[in-house]
């Protein structure tokens, strides 16, 4: 309590001084902060004017990266227009290709013309001349035609049959369906002459009608012989 008074009295009688003491800090208080604001201030505009000088420097290089940019994405658009009509014309030569790769007939339609084989050693025609129903399947009696002017000594035939595809058939698929096909490989010995027919045949055993709606042929001639130069 006595220290309480004494500390008290002390303010008291010194309030005065201690009050001038207060004003004097505070204003240098002010005037410290209102230095470090002016000063705050210079140092930000300065860094400010720096960072402004910098992006300036690298504008040119900025508008050169947008040019390059542009350029490039020009160029990767005119690169993928190129890309869709390559890949559109390799579809269309594949198309092409596999058009002639197979004759197919439908057994219902036998002696309704000829087909086009092309193989990678000529081409050929092919004709379904005649169906036979045996007790146990059926018998496909075909001709084969050389245009070329070259005798094959033999050929291979490959031959799928089956249901014909449904595309109104949604519960099976495209895929499936060619999964689906029976198919047996032969090799026929006879000779193929130019500018003539040849007969074979071939035995689809326990096959049902509506198992040849779907008859495709493949051939391969590989054995040559022509006439030597005089």
């Amino acid at each position: 309590m006595v220290q309480f008074k004494k500390v008290n009295s002390f303010f008291q009688e010194n309030f005065q001084v201690l009050k001038k003491i207060f004003v004097i800090i505070v204003c240098i208080l002010l005037v410290f902060t209102f230095i470090f604001t002016l000063y705050s201030n210079y140092s930000m505009s300065k860094k400010l004017a720096k960072l402004e000088n910098e992006l300036q420097s690298i504008r040119p290089d900025i508008e050169k990266y947008k040019q390059d940019n542009e350029k490039i994405s020009t160029e990767l658009a005119n690169f993928d227009d190129f890309k869709l009509k390559v890949l559109t014309s390799l579809a269309i030569a594949n198309l092409k290709l596999d058009q002639y790769s197979k004759a197919v007939f439908n057994a219902a339609d036998s002696a309704k013309g000829f087909a086009r084989i092309d193989t990678s050693t000529g081409m050929f025609f092919l004709i379904l001349d005649q169906v036979e129903a045996l007790t146990d399947g059926y018998k496909l009696y075909f001709r084969i035609g050389n245009p070329q002017n070259c005798v094959y000594s033999g050929y291979n035939i490959k031959i799928r049959w089956g249901q014909k595809y449904n595309e109104q058939d949604t519960t099976i698929s495209k895929e499936e369906w060619d999964k689906s096909l029976q198919s047996e490989d032969l090799t026929f010995q006879d000779l193929l002459i130019p500018g003539k027919w040849t007969s074979f045949d071939i035995t689809l055993s326990s096959a049902k009608k509506e198992e040849i709606e779907y008859v495709e042929i493949k051939v391969q001639a590989e054995r040559i012989s022509m006439q030597k130069s005089e």
